[in-house]
């Protein structure tokens, strides 16, 4: 598998990321070196409100500067960029001034077991009680993150899915299958 290495790819807009990351891999360089393709995302833009009023973007509703002590600071940094946010993995996307990112809702590993977000949470340790894996705020395409990511197999049959979770169901997840 190659490493994905172009900066480009986290440069569009969280929905075109979303969608091509279905099929790519998420691996790790601790401990057995599993590889995780990914098979559920979803889109946030840092300007979407649900029907109540609420910003529902990681980090939305920040400056750079305002988010720089919070947990969702690394949406902030440079396109490509992890963060962990109460166990959920995301991806910095478009530019660093904007928190668009991608969430990575669900992994399946080689012998066919689905991670949602807990258990992909507790398997790539990104719990601090679970040994926390040294990704957080961390350029995916750099070498010193425990996480990267390669390119995967072409996914044919893409569905494209209401978010779950907001009243106001709109149509920015994506899965295989």
């Amino acid at each position: 598998m190659k490493k994905i290495t172009d900066k480009d790819f986290f440069t569009r807009t969280s929905e075109k990321v979303a969608r091509d990351l279905l099929g790519k891999f998420i691996c790790s360089r601790k401990g057995d070196m599993k590889k995780y393709q990914i098979i559920v995302t979803e889109a946030y833009y840092y300007d979407e409100i649900d029907d109540n009023g609420k910003k529902i973007c990681y980090g939305a509703g920040k400056t750079k500067q305002e988010a720089a002590k919070l947990v969702s600071a690394p949406l902030f940094e440079k396109p490509g960029t992890w963060c962990i946010y109460g166990g959920q993995l995301i991806i910095s996307v478009t530019d660093d001034v904007n928190s668009d990112n991608v969430l990575i809702k669900e992994v399946k590993d080689e012998e066919g077991n689905i991670y949602t977000p807990h258990k992909m949470a507790m398997e790539l340790r990104l719990y601090k009680k679970y040994g926390i894996c040294n990704c957080h705020g961390k350029f995916s395409l750099s070498d010193d993150a425990d996480l990267y990511l390669t390119n995967g197999v072409e996914v044919e049959n893409i569905k494209k899915c209401d978010r779950k979770g907001i009243k106001r169901r709109q149509k920015r997840g994506f899965k295989c299958g």
